[in-house]
């Protein structure tokens, strides 16, 4: 394994390199300039974006300010670091298929697509929580699979319970919506999981080495733990790592303020401010009051954007605070939120047609193969007035005055604009590189390369590249896949139950590990990441980086030898 570990990686890792070559430093995501902001001391920190990436982010921003000059450098150092680190990782994803006994063919798919598709190679370079999330959920995802299929056995061997309990922790300490995709995919890996408390003769660890001869009159072994109990510890104990030991530490640590997690709430939102758009007397007065108890709903439906819910969900209601901190109105009660819920489903059941044409609108770039994108190859889109604008309200007001001429607007951006000066001049390349670039970017858009839905990366009016397509990774493939196990499984349950299948189809394959269930299990870790997309605000091509990195081991599920 490691020799083909070892070439699989070389061999990504030199495709790779013309790409970080020409985007070098890298790309920042929008969400990455609000944690630079933190990171830097030019605005307080808070639990909008994970702590745990902004540190990280930090440490490289610090470390090439201090060793380098310049935070930029440190972003250059922290590509190169993801780059190598994601290629690790897709390495380690074709070697373990590859054991599994997945077709060659197969593998070498695999490795064309790891080492060549834009959709994986292009993410490479971009410094954002989703790509650093990434580089812990595909090992992850890989000790997940092998929990699933030998049952939990796997994790009878303690380095890799400690490394399945530590990228665990890391996935979910990097990205919010990570926690439900662990928790609704580890209920499925414990269904799985055996739980016999001591092995018997045939269901060892096939990876073990084989048991000495009994010794007479020794003392009777200690009872072990069920393999089901070592998977449910593993995952306890990463979320509770996560969750109640860095997240409190880090946020005391940093001072953080807490931001609210309204996100999930736009599966509300955006569907009655649709209806109340569309025919406000559809609503009647005891539906508004109780909607109007947690969102300002005439605002939502004058600002509705069809496309994604911000617009819709930050009309929420929240506590109004004063500068003490003192809470001067509190924010929706319990009450309020459900009979906010009630009317919401009330008016679901009266208007379907209305809720299907919001969700589908709001989640067009998962299912619509039309919908392509392109990354962004360099950072100075975020440093454009508009965007300058918006980063200028994090200042604080002491950071304002060191600019000089006063606390307006003007000032503002002038303090904005000096200390964003750093990152200042990466798209500041060579013509033949530009051009390079642009050419790439045009391919990935095609058909709507120049327009203005296709430079948001999201919209597209005409049928563009289907390789950068979000759907055909977020739900095509992932769909074809969950098919071909489902007809899997029918096939296996119909020779169990004619009594046509082999010795291995009837029952010794249940036993260790090879059966449908398990592989439905592993590709629960899949379904409920596409899930998450499906309820985020909107479809953004930064969301699906692990499942475009992650899809060759999920692939390989339905492929696998019984």
């Amino acid at each position: 394994m490691r020799k083909r570990f070892s070439l699989y990686f070389a061999l990504i890792a030199a495709c790779w390199l013309p790409w970080i070559a020409l985007t070098w430093p890298g790309a920042m995501r929008d969400d990455t300039m609000a944690q630079y902001l933190q990171a830097m001391g030019l605005h307080h920190y808070y639990t909008q974006h994970p702590l745990f990436d902004t540190l990280i982010f930090g440490l490289f921003w610090h470390f090439g300010a201090a060793a380098f000059g310049s935070p930029l450098a440190g972003q250059a150092v922290y590509t190169v670091v993801q780059a190598f680190a994601l290629a690790a990782g897709g390495a380690f994803i074709l070697c373990y298929i590859r054991k599994l006994g997945a077709p060659l063919w197969l593998v070498t798919v695999g490795l064309v697509y790891a080492a060549m598709s834009y959709v994986v190679v292009a993410a490479s370079t971009t410094m954002g929580k989703d790509s650093l999330h990434t580089v812990f959920f595909l090992p992850m995802a890989v000790i997940f699979t092998e929990a699933c299929l030998t049952r939990g056995r796997v994790l009878r061997r303690m380095p890799v319970a400690v490394a399945f309990t530590l990228l665990t922790f890391a996935s979910v300490a990097s990205k919010r919506t990570a926690l439900p995709i662990v928790v609704c995919a580890g209920i499925g890996l414990l269904c799985v999981c055996a739980g016999r408390k001591s092995r018997r003769d045939g269901d060892r660890d096939p990876i073990a080495a084989p048991a000495p001869a009994p010794i007479a009159c020794a003392a009777p072994a200690a009872p072990r733990l069920s393999d089901r109990a070592r998977a449910a510890i593993c995952l306890i104990v990463a979320v509770l790592l996560a969750q109640a030991v860095f997240a409190p530490i880090a946020a005391a640590a940093t001072h953080a303020s807490k931001s609210p997690g309204r996100e999930v709430w736009g599966i509300v939102t955006q569907p009655v401010a649709r209806l109340a758009h569309d025919d406000p007397s559809a609503i009647d007065p005891a539906q508004r009051r109780a909607l109007d108890g947690i969102m300002d709903l005439d605002k939502a439906a004058a600002t509705i954007n069809p496309h994604r819910t911000d617009e819709t969900f930050h009309t929420l209601k929240e506590p109004r605070r004063a500068a003490d901190g003192t809470v001067v109105a509190p924010g929706p009660t319990p009450a309020q939120k459900l009979a906010a819920v009630r009317a919401w489903a009330r008016l679901g059941l009266a208007h379907p047609l209305v809720y299907a044409r919001a969700y589908a609108a709001q989640t067009r770039g998962w299912w619509n193969p039309n919908v392509n994108f392109a990354y962004p190859t360099d950072s100075d889109y975020l440093l454009r007035d508009g965007y300058l604008k918006q980063w200028s309200t994090y200042l604080t007001a002491a950071e304002v005055r060191r600019a000089g001429g006063g606390t307006g607007g003007s000032a503002r951006m002038t303090a904005i604009a000096r200390d964003l000066a750093p990152l200042a001049g990466t798209s500041a390349r060579p013509q033949w590189q530009r051009d390079t670039l642009r050419a790439v970017r045009d391919w990935a858009r095609g058909a709507n390369a120049g327009t203005t839905a296709a430079a948001s990366g999201t919209a597209a009016s005409r049928p563009g590249n289907p390789l950068t397509s979000m759907a055909l990774y977020v739900t095509w493939i992932p769909s074809m896949i969950a098919l071909a196990l489902v007809v899997g499984t029918v096939s296996w349950l119909r020779r169990r139950t004619s009594g046509t299948g082999s010795r291995d189809d009837r029952g010794l394959r249940a036993d260790i590990g090879a059966s449908p269930a398990s592989r439905l299990a592993a590709f629960g870790l899949l379904f409920f990441t596409v899930m998450s997309l499906y309820a985020s605000p909107e479809a953004l091509f930064w969301y699906p980086i692990p499942v475009f990195a992650a899809l060759p081991l999920f692939t390989a599920l339905p492929f696998l030898r019984d």
